[in-house]
Order: C-alpha cells, then sequence, then structure tokens
C-alpha cells in the first residue's frame, strides 16, 4: 500500500458483490447480502456468535488465551450513557485487500497483521489491575511471558534459598534441562534468522476526502452527467480558493450635487470605511428592538458617519447595511462579508463610531471578531475614533494596549493582538507558521465575547491569509480552519499539529473548545509547532469532524495479547564456549555411558552365569577384562556427565544471560505497570539488566542526573512510599514495552493504542501517535504522543491514506455518530 517498503500489500477495490433477494439493509441504507455477512465466518455458528453477551464480564477461552469479558454496567458509567452496542446496526469495513465484512459494534477491535481485517482486541494487564480496576470495553487476561522453557527451569532451580535446597532443585532439573536441550537440539538463547523490521500495520481509508489537498482526489460532482467526466470538469468542482479579490468595493455610498446615494461606481473614488458594533448602534430588528427603532437607528448612524466622513475631508464611505447584499440574497451577502478585507485595504482611512470615547466604549468595540481585520488591515497605522463630540485618532500599537482585551492569552509572553499590531505595523515580522496561529488565538479570543457561530472564525481569518476559501455551512470549526490551511502556504501546520501532545486536563475542563487552537499552543512535552519537522502530508479533511487523512506516515502495530518470544543475537566468546561444552557434552557423556553399560553389563552377566568351561580358558580373559574395562569406563562417564551436569543451569544461564546486541523489533504494551527487573524475567527468562527505561519519551520518564540514562520512577520500583501520578479523568496506566531498542515508556490513555504512527521528529527523537482503532468507521483515534529513538524510523514501513482523529471518539460511542459515507454504499452495491 502505497510507497517505500509496501510491495507485500495489493489494494484492491473490486471485491465487490451484487445485491441479492435475501440482502439485509445496513444503518444507512447499504445492502449487504449473506455471501458478504458470511465472507470470514461459516454460517452454521452464526447463532451462537449472536448469543454470545461481549459485554457479560465471563471468562472465556479462545486461541490459546483464557480471557474475561468487560461489563457492560462498567462500559455505561465510563462513557456516561449508554453506548451503542446494542444497537443491530451493522457496519461494513473494507480492508486493504478490498474484502469486505459485516459487523455490529461491540468490543474494541484492531487490525489484525496477519490476517489484515479487524479483530477484537485482547489485552494483557497485571495482577494488580486484574484485581482492583475493571476493564474498558477491551477483553483482558492475566500477562505471562513467552520465556523459553529450558531457561525459566534453570532460573527456578538458581533461585536465592538455602545452599541444600539449591543444590537439590539443580539435580531435580539437570535431567529436565538435558530432554530439553535435546528435543530439538537447538540453541534457544541465539538465534540469527529473524526480521528486523517493526510489525507492519495493514490499513488503508477507502474514503473521499471532504476537504482533498490535491482536486483530482476529491469526490465527483454527483450533478455531473456521464460525459463530463474530463480531467478539467473534475478539477473544477474540487476548487478550493475560487474567491476572487475585489479591487474596488461593489458599492459604495457617494456625495453627488450635494446629496448621498448609493452607487456602483466606485472606480478612482477614494472612501473611508465605517466600523461600528451593533451593541452600540442597534441597527437590526430583534427582541428587543422594533423595525421602527431599528430604522430610526440606521438613519441616525448614517447621519453620524455622513457628518464624519465629510470632517476628515471625505466624499464617500462604506458602511455594512448599505453597501453589502440584503440577507435575502444570501450568496452575494456572505461573498460581500467574506470580502470585506478587499473595502479595507483599499480604504483611506478607518472611522470608528462610538457612542462616546470612554474606555469601556473601546473595549466593547474591541470585544467584535471583526475589529481585528477591520483595524489591522487599514492602509494607515492610525484608526480614527469618533464620538458625536470629539475625534481621536490612535495607532495599531496603543490600540493592541488600550481596545484589544486578550484575557487568559497575556499570560507569559503570549500576546496575540499585540504581535499583530506590531507586524502590521512593519515592527516586526511573523512568520507564516506564526501568523497563523498567532492571527487565530487573536480571533478565538474575540469570539468569547461575541453572538459568532464557529465558522466565522475561519473566515475571518482568512482575510489575513492570501487565497480564500468557499463558505460550506456543513464545516465545523476544525473543517472550516484546516480546508483553509490547505489552501495557503501555512508551513505544514497540520502536519505539525498532529504531532502535538495537547494538554489533557485543558480538554476534560471545556477552557479550551477549538481543538485546532489547543494544538498550535506548546504541549506537554513543551514544544512549539515550529520546533517539529514533520514526515508525513495530510491528503484531505475527512467528512468526520476534527479528522485528517494522513499519507506516507510510518506505522507499526502494537502487540497486546501476549510477549512474544524474543529473538535476540548477542556475543559469543570463550566463556560461552565453554558453557556450552559443559551443557552439551554432559548429554553425550551420559549416552555413551548408558550405552556401553547396557551393552556390555547384560554381556558380562551370561558369561558369567554360563556353566560352559570355555570361558575359563585363558583365550577368553581377554573378551573379559574388555567388558570389565567397558563397563568401568561407563562408569565413570556417567559420573562425569553427572558432574557437567550440575553445571547445566549455570551454563543457561551465561548462554542466555549478558548483553544483547541486537534484537526482534516489536512494540508490545500490557495494562499496568511493573518493576523492569520482573518485567525483563517475565520476557526474557532471567534478569541482566537488558531493558532501561527510556529517558524522555513521556511526561512520566525520570532520568539519571549525570547522564541521559532513564530510571525507573520511584513509584514504580517502591508505591508503598511514593505515590503514583495523578491522572488526567479517564485515563489509565500503560507500558510500552519496545524490543528493538530495549526500552521501557509508561504513559496513559483512555484506550490502549493498538498502532503508533511515526509522523514527525523534534529535538533529536521521533513523534509517534498512538492510536486506537474504531472499526464502525474505520477511523484512528489519537491517544497520546511519545517520543521514540530516531533509528525506529529505519525499521517501521511507510502507509498509504491512513484517517486519524485528533480529538476525542467517546461521543460517537454515546450517541452513534459513526461515519458509513457513500464510500460503503458503493462498496456493497
Amino acid at each position: 500500500m502505497g510507497t517505500g517498503n509496501l510491495g507485500s500489500f495489493s489494494r484492491s477495490p473490486n471485491h465487490q458483490a451484487k445485491p441479492a433477494a435475501n440482502s439485509t439493509t445496513t444503518k444507512h441504507g447499504d445492502q449487504a447480502t449473506v455471501e458478504q455477512k458470511q465472507l470470514y465466518g461459516n454460517p452454521k455458528w452464526a447463532f451462537w456468535r449472536r448469543n454470545k453477551d461481549p459485554f457479560s464480564g465471563k471468562r472465556y477461552f479462545e486461541s490459546g488465551y483464557l480471557y474475561r469479558r468487560p461489563v457492560r454496567a462498567y462500559i455505561e458509567n465510563e462513557f456516561q450513557g449508554q453506548p451503542i452496542y446494542d444497537d443491530p446496526t451493522e457496519y461494513p469495513h473494507r480492508d486493504i485487500y478490498g474484502r469486505i465484512t459485516i459487523q455490529k459494534k461491540d468490543v474494541l477491535q484492531y487490525i489484525s497483521p496477519t490476517e489484515s481485517k479487524p479483530r477484537p482486541l485482547l489485552v494483557q494487564a497485571t495482577t494488580e489491575v486484574i484485581n482492583n480496576q475493571p476493564a474498558g470495553d477491551w477483553r483482558r487476561h492475566t500477562m505471562h511471558g513467552q520465556a523459553p522453557t529450558v531457561l525459566k527451569v534453570s532460573e527456578w532451580s538458581l533461585a536465592r534459598g538455602n545452599i541444600c535446597l539449591r543444590w537439590l532443585r539443580v539435580m531435580v532439573v539437570v535431567p529436565v534441562i538435558l530432554i530439553l536441550l535435546a528435543v530439538p537440539l537447538s540453541k534457544a538463547w541465539h538465534h540469527t534468522d529473524f526480521d528486523d523490521s517493526y510489525t507492519e500495520f495493514p490499513n488503508y481509508t477507502w474514503d473521499y476526502p471532504k476537504h482533498a489537498r490535491n482536486r483530482l482526489d476529491a469526490r465527483p460532482g454527483r450533478e455531473r452527467k456521464a460525459e463530463n467526466y474530463g480531467i478539467k470538469s473534475r478539477v473544477r468542482s474540487a476548487d478550493l480558493t475560487n474567491k476572487i479579490r475585489l479591487l474596488r468595493p461593489r458599492l459604495l455610498m457617494v456625495m453627488k450635487s450635494g446629496l448621498w446615494e448609493l452607487t456602483s461606481e466606485t472606480s478612482r473614488i477614494p472612501y473611508v470605511f465605517i466600523s461600528f458594533t451593533a451593541m452600540h448602534f442597534p441597527f437590526r430588528r430583534s427582541a428587543t428592538v422594533s423595525a421602527d427603532q431599528a430604522l430610526a437607528t440606521r438613519d441616525r448612524l448614517e447621519a453620524f458617519a455622513r457628518k464624519k466622513t465629510q470632517e476628515v475631508g471625505m466624499k464617500a464611505y462604506w458602511i455594512d447595511f448599505r453597501c453589502c447584499a440584503p440577507d435575502e440574497e444570501q450568496e452575494l451577502h456572505t461573498a460581500d462579508v467574506h470580502r470585506m478585507c478587499d473595502v479595507i485595504r483599499s480604504a483611506e482611512n478607518i472611522l470608528v463610531l462610538l457612542p462616546e470615547l470612554s474606555r469601556q466604549r473601546k473595549l466593547e468595540w474591541g470585544a467584535r471578531m471583526w475589529t481585528l481585520p477591520e483595524a489591522l488591515l487599514a492602509r494607515r497605522q492610525e484608526i480614527t475614533f469618533c464620538s458625536p463630540s470629539e475625534t481621536k485618532t490612535i495607532s495599531k500599537l496603543a490600540i493592541a494596549d488600550q481596545v484589544w482585551d486578550d484575557g487568559d492569552a497575556m499570560e507569559g509572553d503570549h500576546q496575540p493582538t499585540r504581535l499583530l499590531a506590531e507586524h502590521y505595523s512593519n515592527v516586526l515580522t511573523l512568520g507564516r507558521l506564526e501568523l497563523f496561529t498567532v492571527a487565530l488565538k487573536a480571533l478565538t479570543n474575540r469570539t468569547q465575547n461575541g453572538s459568532f457561530s464557529h465558522g466565522d472564525v475561519a473566515y475571518a481569518l482568512m482575510g489575513l491569509l492570501h487565497h480564500r476559501i468557499d463558505l460550506d455551512r456543513s464545516d465545523s470549526l476544525f473543517q472550516a480552519l484546516a480546508k483553509l490551511s490547505l489552501a495557503n502556504d501555512s508551513d505544514r501546520l497540520m502536519e505539525r499539529m498532529v504531532c502535538m501532545f495537547p494538554d489533557t486536563e485543558i480538554q476534560d475542563t471545556g477552557k479550551v473548545h477549538n481543538l485546532f487552537l489547543t494544538l498550535t499552543e506548546p504541549d506537554q512535552y513543551h514544544t512549539q509547532l515550529w520546533d517539529i519537522e514533520p514526515l508525513c502530508q495530510v491528503a484531505g479533511v475527512a467528512m468526520q469532524d476534527q479528522t485528517l487523512i494522513l499519507d506516507s506516515c510510518h506505522g507499526v502495530s502494537i502487540r497486546w495479547k501476549a510477549f512474544p518470544q524474543i529473538k535476540y543475537k548477542r556475543p559469543y566468546g570463550f566463556r560461552e564456549l565453554v558453557a556450552e561444552f559443559f551443557l552439551r557434552s554432559g548429554l553425550y557423556w551420559s549416552a555413551v555411558g548408558f550405552f556401553l553399560i547396557i551393552t556390555y553389563a547384560s554381556d558380562y552377566s551370561t558369561k558369567a552365569n554360563s556353566l560352559d568351561p570355555k570361558w575359563a580358558n585363558f583365550e577368553y580373559s581377554n573378551d573379559w577384562d574388555r567388558d570389565v574395562g567397558l563397563i568401568a569406563f561407563g562408569i565413570v562417564a556417567i559420573i562425569l556427565a553427572f558432574l557437567l551436569a550440575l553445571r547445566a543451569p549455570a551454563a543457561v544461564r551465561r548462554l542466555a544471560g549478558g548483553h544483547v546486541m541486537q534484537s526482534a523489533p516489536w512494540l508490545v504494551g500490557f495494562e499496568g505497570v511493573m518493576p523492569v527487573d520482573e518485567l525483563e524475567s517475565l520476557i526474557f527468562g532471567n534478569y541482566e539488566q537488558r531493558l532501561t527505561y527510556d529517558p524522555s519519551s513521556t511526561p512520566f520518564c525520570e532520568r539519571d542526573p549525570d547522564e541521559r540514562i532513564g530510571v525507573e520512577p520511584r513509584w514504580i520500583s517502591n508505591p508503598s512510599t511514593h505515590a503514583r501520578p495523578i491522572l488526567p479523568k479517564g485515563h489509565r496506566l500503560f507500558t510500552l514495552v519496545d524490543t528493538g531498542n530495549l526500552t521501557v515508556s509508561v504513559f496513559s490513555a483512555r484506550r490502549p493504542p493498538s498502532v503508533a504512527l511515526v509522523c514527525g521528529k523534534e529535538g533529536g527523537m521521533l513523534r509517534a501517535v498512538l492510536c486506537h482503532y474504531e472499526r464502525s468507521d474505520n477511523c484512528l483515534y489519537k491517544e497520546t504522543v511519545l517520543r521514540m529513538d530516531s533509528v525506529t524510523l529505519n525499521q517501521a514501513k511507510r502507509l498509504s491514506w491512513v484517517k486519524v482523529g485528533l480529538g476525542d471518539n467517546r461521543d460517537r460511542l454515546v450517541h452513534g455518530q459513526g461515519r458509513q459515507g457513500t464510500v460503503h454504499r458503493k462498496m456493497v452495491q
């Protein structure tokens, strides 16, 4: 799939079936045949599968694991509502090979790397977690390792204890060790034929983007006829920036022959732009303002504007309720509002009309979102504030101090309106990335004091940028801002945002309702957007809110059901050679000794009990002595084998322990935390300080004061004396083991992530976005962000299009807001 090392994948969307008479209808009217429903299962067992409650909380045995299912009551409480797991809706899914499966929503799932289709996620957990914390919407079982049995037996015999007890254990396990090494005859402690790549993530999204970066990737227009499927028509259907700039206003109020009239002949007429707020001049009819009152306010406001226009020596002005199209002409009215920035740029001066020039009135005017472009885009560096009795000129920099209140954004060095004022006053120059983020922060702060919709923020921001976008009333704030970022050169803003790790507490408490803005601020690693170098590209904005389609990121599947038997290479020196000699030769000496004794002892017994007088002759005495000698040699061989075998447990430890030069790369996770010595013994069979904590992969990391070496957090090594860190609401502790780099990382998340997407790098480390998989809409949802060693990139395979949700999908679980768009209707038709 895609580019890079993906030759093993071959996407084919041709696995389609025609609607049949016995077909059923899915949630969105899709026709699903019985053949498709039974595509991956034996139909005779369908009844038993339907009657199994996935949230019964009972124990089950499947695929070699005894696991417990989650509890329904806890899930309902966890998601603060009734989940849709009892919904009879059947969700279709097309895998990377084009095969379609249809299934109801139940437990958390993942994409199986071996089968390339969704499977229920089975999570291993520590005994402490199993006993004290209920499972989420995933299956769970007690964790265990896959270390070689011969090593586990050897470690048991060498465990600390009384010297006599230890020797007794050694003598008990010696025969077991010799048998395990004999069948099969292989080196269980050394491997040379393992893959040096992480487990791939076989997933692809077949959805059309709602807003595509390339026009050819957009959904074809439904209104076009078959003969219009040319390249030119496809390009026109997805034009993102077709707003034409206004060189002159479309309409102006101009004084002609002593009378003011509205004219469309605006060429070469100098004019002023009139700015005011409906709070001061309620010119629209509303529940508290009658039609007569609104009309009277308009007349008074126009008289005010005409007077001040003449005072500054001008004979034309632009005011919105006169020069914009009426509300009935909705499309033209919207175009006039969104191109107001061009009117401001062409105006000779900006006149701000206020009832009085008090600070309070100025702050009320400055609380409007549209005051930013009105003042910042002015041709002059001064803005004229007018009251009926006086006029005052204020510079843009002074407006940022006296008129615009940034609220919480004023903390520290975050003063967005001040930075914008300095930028548009040519005092400093903001880069493309900074201009977008600073302007967004300033505009969002304005909307908190106004009554504008979320989409207006994107269209107000559009006035400060180069390219324009079409109005789409179905866009959320995130989608509109993402669409605007795609249309402009924002220095790969969204690719950087994907890698950010925002403050979870802010999102949970609702202090910031704009996820797009949250992702542009410094994250939990104290990283700015410009610190990140993207390693992927945003191909488009998805149909779901807060969701993007990524291309060219590197993906790694995370294994949760159990630790595999780790294959690794280690140095093989003289000590290892001697240890293997003791281990292997003991088995051979014992075999030789038993063979000699069994063979010649029986022959000797037969001759000794025989009455044949020939055995008394001297000529047969040599055979007699030979048998006795071989029997004695066999006894000596058995004694030697026994003495050598006593060293077998220590030899196995020598051969299996020590420094690891290279190991098979896996990302393996488990729920909970565990001391590193117990964890390493579980994985490798013994503790030889192979695993270390990563020094800076997550906020839970602790480091050595002298060297950049990770140390075990004290709340893990000494839980009785050190309290655990306070987790965000709804989060749990998980541990991720990277066997390729032999590092351990502890992180918190709502659900166990099943894939790591390497999307960028900063500060000498990679940014890996950990996501869980949601089968109902074939989407990955961001759980957390880890920092990983840079060498991981060389061992992770590149992915093509994957859909990633940057927000939390709890609402989708409660309210059932799945995707299931037209792409799935096409799949099953």
